[in-house]
This record gives C-alpha cells, sequence and structure tokens, in this order.
C-alpha cells in the first residue's frame, strides 16, 4: 500500500451485544468464553485435550434488538430482519466514526457487505408461498428482500451515502473496499459482514453434530452484522477523524481442496499459513513484530488444527484470539466481528495479524496497527 489506509469506525451487533461498546473485552462480555490464548502453546493445549463439552449450539444476537434504536424512516424500518441488523450496525459505525458532526462527502462513502448465505430468512419464507400455492401466493414484497444487496442498499439509503455500493458472497469485504480505495473510487467505506442464523442451518449442524465427533472446541453458529469503517489518510485529516487503527497490508488466498462446509476443511491444508506470510510480506514485516494473532478457528478439527498449525508455522509466540469460540461461527458475519475484538483487546500501538477463512475457502490475512493513543 503506497497511501496509509485507516480505520476511522467500528460497529456490531452479534451475540455479544447490541453495540460496539458490548463487544469491548474489559466489559466481561468475553469472560464466560475460552477465546484468549496467551500463546499459541495454550491454544494448541485447549484443542488437544479432547471435547468435554459435545453437540452443536446456537447463539443468536440478544433479545431487545430493535431497529427503531438506531433508523428513523418508518419505510426502512419495515424491512426484514437481515437488512434491519445491517442498517444497525452500519448506523453504529457511523456514530463511531463521527461521520455525522465531522461528515465527509457523501458522493464518496460508500458501502460493501461481504456475507456467505445471505437473507435466507425471507427466502424461506417467500418459497413457502410460491412451493404452497404457486405465484398468486408468492408475495412480492417479499421477493425484493430476497436478494443478497439488498442490506447495503438499505444501509446506504438509512445513511444517505451516495458513494460505491457492492456486495460479495463469500469474499472480503474489508480487502474489496480497501482496493476501492486505492483506486481512488472512494474516500470512506463501509465494509459490513453480515449473515443470519436459520432454521435450515440450525437443523443441519443439530444433525451432523448428534454423533460430534471431529470437534476442537464446543461448535455454535452465532449471527453476527457488523462493519469496519475504511478511509483514506486524507479525507480522515481533512475532516477531523480520530484514527483507531492503520491499515498495513491485505493478502488473499483459496484454499483448493475446500469444498461448501468448514467441515470439508483438511487439517493439514496450508492455505492459512500462506496468506499470514504474504501479509507480513506485504507489511514489510517478521513474525517477531506482530504482537497478536487474531484467528479464523471455529471449533470445527479441520480448520481449527490447520489454523493453530499454521500459527505455529510463522513462529508466532505472542497472544492468539479466536473470537469465533466466542461469538459462535457467523459466516458472513465474521470478518469484521474478527477486527473489532481484536482491536479492543489489544494494547494501543500493537500489530494485529487477522485471518479469516470463508465457507467457499477463501482466506484473507490483514495486518492493522493499533493506534498508540
Amino acid at each position: 500500500m503506497t497511501t496509509p489506509t485507516l480505520i476511522t469506525g467500528l460497529g456490531a451487533i452479534s451475540p455479544l451485544g447490541l453495540h460496539l461498546q458490548d463487544h469491548a473485552a474489559s466489559t466481561g462480555a468475553l469472560d464466560r468464553f475460552g477465546w484468549a490464548f496467551a500463546d499459541i502453546d495454550e491454544a494448541e493445549g485447549l484443542a488437544s485435550r479432547g471435547t468435554t463439552q459435545l453437540g452443536h449450539e446456537t447463539r443468536p444476537i440478544p433479545e431487545g434488538f430493535s431497529i427503531t434504536d438506531y433508523v428513523k424512516p418508518v419505510g426502512l424500518r419495515r424491512k426484514k430482519r437481515f437488512s434491519q441488523v445491517a442498517m444497525a450496525a452500519a448506523t453504529d459505525a457511523f456514530t463511531s466514526a463521527q461521520l455525522g458532526e465531522r461528515p465527509a462527502d457523501l458522493e464518496r462513502v460508500g458501502v460493501v457487505t461481504g456475507t456467505e448465505y445471505g437473507p435466507q430468512r425471507v427466502v424461506s419464507e417467500y418459497l413457502e408461498g410460491l412451493l404452497g400455492g404457486g405465484l398468486q401466493q408468492a408475495s412480492p414484497g417479499l421477493f425484493t428482500q430476497t436478494v443478497y444487496n439488498v442490506a447495503n442498499g438499505q444501509a446506504s439509503l438509512a445513511l444517505g451515502l451516495k458513494g460505491a455500493n457492492s456486495t460479495l458472497v463469500g469474499g472480503s469485504a474489508l480487502a474489496y473496499a480497501e482496493l476501492l480505495l486505492a483506486s481512488g473510487k472512494a474516500e470512506v467505506m463501509l465494509a459490513i459482514s453480515l449473515d443470519e442464523t436459520n432454521q435450515i442451518m440450525t437443523e443441519y449442524f443439530d444433525r451432523v453434530f448428534e454423533d460430534p465427533r471431529g470437534v476442537a472446541f464446543t461448535f455454535a453458529t452465532g449471527e453476527a452484522a457488523a462493519v469496519v469503517v475504511l478511509e483514506s489518510a486524507r479525507s480522515a485529516e481533512e475532516r477531523g477523524a480520530t484514527p483507531l487503527a492503520t491499515l498495513l497490508s491485505t493478502a488473499s488466498a483459496s484454499a483448493a481442496g475446500a469444498g461448501v462446509s468448514y467441515l470439508d476443511w483438511q487439517p493439514d491444508d496450508t492455505t492459512i499459513e500462506h496468506s499470514m506470510r504474504l501479509a507480513l510480506e506485504r507489511a514489510n514485516l517478521a513474525i517477531d513484530d506482530v504482537d497478536t494473532v487474531v484467528g479464523t478457528a471455529n471449533g470445527l478439527e479441520g480448520l481449527t488444527r490447520s489454523e493453530l498449525s499454521a500459527i505455529r508455522a510463522i513462529g508466532h509466540r505472542g497472544s492468539v484470539l479466536l473470537p469465533r469460540l466466542a461469538t459462535g461461527e457467523c459466516f458472513g458475519g465474521n470478518e469484521a466481528i474478527a477486527h473489532i475484538i481484536g482491536l479492543q483487546a489489544s494494547a494501543p500501538g500493537s500489530r494485529i495479524l487477522t485471518t479469516v477463512a470463508t465457507v467457499n475457502g477463501g482466506v484473507t490475512s490483514t495486518i492493522t496497527r493499533k493506534a498508540a493513543a
């Protein structure tokens, strides 16, 4: 990266809480989960302990979520939950970045959303009508809410954003947002990570883990809408924004042997290690320059052991954070949540190597430096 890309805002809704401040490690929200380890030895020790808690559990967004706490226009509030949580998290991040008090040019402020399963609750509801009674029973109002790019469109409307607007399925919203900034197509990008639980997914994992072999930790599925606000250094300086962190590098790779499920991930796959090494190379850093590794391990044996092996292989001797063990596997919602938890759990000035894997085998590693103050 030739010019710095800054992180100037964060927003989050997840099983840990309904606002960004609920995700701070200091609040104790994470204390009940075994997710933070002093080093790779401690993390591997827990993974090899054997499974004392078996099966699958679901970790939903806390009760009490109401879109009226975030969005005023009645028309937007009537949208389905998938769009509602995206609008709420985007509003949280907009506030965190002080884009209301210190505005940027809204023609140059955009949104990119990464999801893996999209608005599956609405899709199921729409198909029930279509299959049950044909086109006459299929709701046209629901149909407009079944498309994957509905959430970032509604988030843009809620905040009055007029810049670039994109949706990725199984990709890194943060990496793509950084590309848009680097190419001059935007000055500020809200990178949204988004997925929600649904009945089909829950029933599937309940059946899979009736015989819970291959679980390194307790496996849980969660849901999240989380946002990292990326901004050019020029824009941040012009509007007097306070940087939370600097993005030093991103690197992406694809696991050739991965299928359409994390259950397909092979323990000896080296894609995560490759992605981590490439991020270090692009940031011109050695692994000893990194204070914390934030990982993608979700409790399933293949992905978890592949990552722990990668962390050991690159020689990291510092702390290891595995936020998916706290939030549950949030699929498309993982990326921004990992960055938020990693930043909030790290000391000022820390360098953080964050890796996020997706269901389809995509892996993105990012190195950030938390602001010194």
